[in-house]
This record gives structure tokens, C-alpha cells and sequence, in this order.
């Protein structure tokens, strides 16, 4: 037969205390062994490195934006586009090169005892300025492809103009049925804007703002699409008559529905002898 010792109160709370005491000894170690891990630290950002023109070329990366590139150079955006030539609404892709400024030609550092030589500085190319000239088209877009075919027609009564980068206003004009369109002469070389708006009964089919790059000597062509508005307004109505057909039917089903869940539940409550 088995003899039991009972235990006191006070006896297990000592066991108690003993064991939490043993526990926190064992697991102390064990958090101070554990290595510390240094904090992340940033990736820094590569500043570009002056080319032996002096030029600062920054090239574009996955994710980059103007906003990004203008703030890591500490220029503006203006100052940026201005720099690249680049039009409002441009977009940049990953690869291109943008020139961030100019930061003088590369020194290289000397080996000890190893005496400078004089590298020649390459002659700048003189600028050339010249004129050129840039013809504009407004046409009726029949088919609505964005594209001029061989059967469609200027447009009369449309307004074509080119602004420089700056917004000043090179020249504008109302356009008429002349199949050559209009040409604007003797612009000077540069970035311009060339922009287009259709009569009121119409609708454009193509974008209605193109940048162009002028070079001395150049003819640029530039074609602009409309659509009369009763064509569009033609294929808007029938989509809606679709639509309204469809809803027509979506609510017939729901009537249906609605009818058939009442006559079974009609059917359960009517007494077998007056069925």
C-alpha cells in the first residue's frame, strides 16, 4: 500500500517559484546569443558622371519618372524637358538618355609619379541654323482607321497652328479643301507643337497634338483626322439600343422568376381538395 505525503500551501508555492526561476535562467541565454541584425540600409543613388564633353547623361530606369530624375539632379522639370527636348504628354522609357547638365570634363587621377599630359580639348561643333518648313492636313477620316486613304477628303473649316516650346504662337490657319493641305514657311529649326481643331460637327479620330523636330532644310508632314459627329452619333445609338435591349431581358427573366417562386408557394398552401 502506497503512504502520501500531502503538501502545503506553502510548499507549492516554493515548487511554483523554483520552477519559474529555473525557466527564466534556461531561456535568457538562449535571447543573448541570438545575433543583432544591423538595420537595412538604403540603396544609395549613383550620381552620373560627367562625360569628356562635360555633359551630365543620366540613363532612364525601370519605374523612373520626370519628377524622380529632376529631383535626384536638383533641377526642375522644366529645366529637364527643356534640356531633352521633350513635349508635354511625352512619355520616357527605361534605356533613354537624358542630359541632367553640364559638369565640366572628367579629371583623372594620377598615379604617383606619373607626370600629366595635356589632353586636347575637341573642338564644339557650330551650331547650324537654317529654316524648314511643316505642312499640316486636316481630312475627313470616313472609315474612322485614324489613317489618310487614297478616297478621303480635306477638311474645310478646322484651325491648324505651330507653337514653339515656349507656347509662342509661329503661326495658325483655317483650314479649306486644298488636297496638299496647308505649309507654314521659313520656321526657324527647332522643337515645335503642332496642334489641330475640327468644326463643330465633327469629331477627331487621331490625336490633335503632335511634337515635331525641325532641322534646317526640312519638310515635315503632319496629317490630322475627323469624323462627321452623325456617324459616331449613328454607332452611339445602336450600342444603346443594345443596351436597352438587354435590360429589357435582364427584366423579363426576374419578372419570370418572380412569377414561378409565387405559384410554388401558392401550390404548397392550397389544400389538396381544391386542387
Amino acid at each position: 500500500m502506497a503512504v502520501t505525503f500531502p503538501l502545503s500551501r506553502t510548499a507549492i508555492t516554493f515548487l511554483l517559484l523554483s520552477l519559474i526561476g529555473l525557466g527564466l535562467v534556461l531561456v535568457q541565454p538562449v535571447n543573448a546569443s541570438l545575433p543583432k541584425v544591423p538595420p537595412a540600409q538604403p540603396t544609395p543613388f549613383l550620381t552620373p558622371t560627367p562625360g569628356p564633353d562635360g555633359k551630365i547623361i543620366y540613363i532612364v530606369q525601370e519605374g523612373d519618372s520626370l519628377w524622380r530624375i529632376a529631383a535626384i539632379a536638383g533641377i526642375s522639370v522644366e529645366e529637364l524637358m527643356s534640356r531633352n527636348g521633350i513635349q508635354p504628354g511625352d512619355f520616357i522609357s527605361a534605356g533613354m538618355q537624358l542630359e541632367l547638365g553640364f559638369g565640366g570634363p572628367v579629371k583623372p587621377t594620377l598615379m604617383p609619379g606619373v607626370e600629366p599630359t595635356e589632353t586636347p580639348i575637341p573642338l564644339t561643333p557650330t551650331p547650324v541654323f537654317g529654316t524648314g518648313e511643316i505642312c499640316i492636313l486636316l481630312f475627313v477620316d470616313g472609315n474612322g482607321n485614324a489613317r489618310l486613304d487614297e478616297d478621303e477628303q480635306p477638311l474645310a473649316g478646322g484651325q491648324v497652328s505651330v507653337a514653339d516650346v515656349s507656347g509662342t504662337l509661329t503661326g495658325e490657319y483655317t483650314t479649306d479643301i486644298n488636297p496638299e493641305g496647308h505649309c507654314f514657311l521659313d520656321i526657324e529649326s527647332g522643337d515645335y507643337n503642332v496642334s489641330a481643331a475640327v468644326p463643330p460637327d465633327h469629331n477627331p479620330t487621331t490625336t490633335m497634338n503632335l511634337p515635331v523636330r525641325l532641322e534646317p532644310g526640312d519638310i515635315k508632314y503632319v496629317q490630322f483626322g475627323a469624323q462627321p459627329s452623325s456617324v459616331v452619333g449613328d454607332a452611339t445609338g445602336g450600342g444603346d439600343r443594345a443596351a436597352l435591349l438587354g435590360l429589357l431581358g435582364v427584366l423579363l427573366l426576374l419578372v419570370g422568376g418572380g412569377l414561378g417562386y409565387y405559384a410554388s408557394r401558392y401550390g404548397r398552401q392550397v389544400p389538396r381538395s381544391l386542387r
